[in-house]
């Protein structure tokens, strides 16, 4: 076991050990203890950004959450941890749109969620971030459209379907003239008028002409504004405008980046300077008397033993220590912190060291299981939430172990537990088939939208796209109705636990 002495305690002015298994300074004098990040949060801060730059991601987290535990409301931590979410190096990377195209959305919400939450003078920061992914999303719909003129099969029935559709605008506006038949007929009633007057006709006869050659004229002029009220118009000038509007939505991307590199300074701006740590609130060491509890190794099953020191328990069958501080003290208070700053790595180990001292702990099952799903209880389960292959195959597993070791009487919420996941895995599948099928209608709508641009019908796409929205539809429909049955037994599973903290 490593030890450090380099720091006095503010109490009684001992020098400090460090203790490496359990990450705290104590102070062998007076018995106080501190968390090593009270110490050394500017180089576990700067470490993290190392491993950010790096683009060391998981390590980075590890350590903004370390930052986090001590100062939840660390604007540059919580950012930090969206960086990596979004798996971008720095705050620039997010410059270029294609970075939300492999993005878990509800993944990052949620962390922008707890961010906001945790930090909510720089709300609008976080909030910022959340629009470029739907900005994205407009600027993939203008880019396929864009796409789909490329081919020269769609490029051909655009062309032909724009010029069809120019020469049937421009037969029915030359056909629609009433002008030109109102002066023949004005023409020819003041012809009449005038053979009245005149027996020789002569007035009549220019009369009648002036008016042949005025609607002639008006006849002209009318088909000439119709031929130039509709232009010609081809593939190129669709695809500028899939073009222009793809513009202006990058343009807007910019706009909204740039306005979160101006939060971004005024947060760092604002910042307040760093307190001095005040002592961590740990427990004392207890002597061996004060604990007779058996603790099970979680390696080999073997019992462990506290060494003479009282400061490690160690398993003399497979040589495996663990610090006192993991067992005793307030252990479910610890992993429940762990939980609601989103280290649910740190918080599985801390129940499973739960699970060492006692087997059977409802609580301890209950935390590993909503760990793996990164909830911090069962009210946060939400329908939209995605369930990966590997959760999956470990809540089997954590069921059945917990429905094998806990109490009877918690057995009932256990199998419904079971149940809701089993239905949200079904749902979280539904939906990623349904990301699938709406890429694919894009696509076909894609077309479709030139195609419609041009007066072109696109029957054979129609039927495509009709066989893809049939499939959508009925997935849909599914996932209503689990979305129903899903809210009505995670009602069901609060009301059976309400005192439970990790339930409600």
């Amino acid at each position: 076991m490593a030890v450090l002495k380099s720091y006095t305690c503010s109490k009684c002015a001992g020098v400090l050990n460090f203790d490496s298994d359990q990450e705290f300074f104590d102070c062998p004098f007076c018995g106080n203890h501190f968390d090593v990040v009270d110490f050394h949060e500017d180089e576990i801060m700067a470490q993290a950004q190392a491993s950010l730059k790096q683009g060391a991601f998981s390590s980075a987290k590890e350590k903004f959450f370390a930052v986090l535990d001590k100062e939840p409301s660390n604007f540059e931590a919580l950012k930090g941890l969206v960086l990596c979410e979004l798996k971008a190096t720095v705050i620039e990377n997010l410059s270029n749109p294609k970075i939300f195209d492999t993005v878990d959305v509800d993944s990052l919400k949620k962390l922008i969620k707890m961010a906001k939450k945790q930090s909510p003078e720089n709300a609008e920061f976080f909030t910022k971030i959340l629009e470029l992914p739907d900005i994205n999303e407009k600027l993939k719909m203008y880019k396929n459209s864009g796409k789909a003129l490329t081919s020269d099969t769609t490029k051909r029935r655009v062309d032909e379907g724009l010029a069809e559709a120019r020469t049937k605008r421009i037969k029915e506006g030359q056909d629609y003239n009433p002008v030109s038949p109102l002066i023949v007929l004005i023409g020819v009633i003041l012809a009449m008028l005038t053979l009245l007057f005149d027996d020789s006709g002569t007035v009549a006869m220019i009369v009648g002409v002036v008016a042949v050659f005025a609607a002639i004229f008006v006849e002209y002029e009318h088909n000439q504004d119709v031929i130039d009220s509709n232009p010609v118009r081809n593939s190129y000038h669709i695809k500028d405008q899939m073009d222009s509007q793809y513009n202006r939505y990058n343009k807007m991307y910019g706009t909204e980046f740039n306005r979160i590199l101006e939060l971004n300074r005024a947060a760092k701006a604002r910042k307040p300077d760093a307190e001095v740590p005040d002592e961590t609130k740990k427990e004392t060491f207890i002597d061996d008397a004060d604990h007779q509890e058996t603790i099970i190794c979680s390696k080999c099953a073997g019992q462990l033993y506290l060494d003479k020191e009282r400061r490690v328990y160690e398993c003399k069958s497979c040589g495996v220590a663990y610090g006192i501080s993991l067992f005793f003290g307030m252990p479910l208070e610890k992993a429940l912190n762990s939980m609601n700053t989103g280290r649910y790595d740190e918080a599985e180990q801390r129940f499973e060291n739960i699970l060492m001292v006692n087997p059977a702990s409802f609580e301890a099952f209950l935390g590993k299981i909503l760990c793996t799903g990164k909830w911090s209880r069962v009210s946060d389960i939400a329908a939209t939430d995605v369930i990966s292959k590997e959760a999956s195959d470990k809540f089997c597993k954590l069921f059945g172990d917990a429905k094998e070791k806990i109490p009877e009487a918690d057995r009932e919420f256990m199998v419904k537990f079971e149940n809701l996941l089993s239905m949200l895995g079904k749902i979280s599948s539904n939906s990623s088939s349904l990301n699938e099928l709406d890429k694919e209608i894009e696509e076909f709508e894609s077309e479709e939208r030139v195609l419609r641009m041009a007066d072109r019908g696109s029957y054979g796409t129609w039927l495509q796209k009709k066989s893809r929205v049939e499939d959508a539809e009925a997935l849909e429909k599914e996932n209503r109705q689990m979305n129903h049955d899903f809210l009505a037994l995670k009602r069901e599973l609060i009301k059976m636990k309400n005192d439970c903290v990790l339930v409600k």
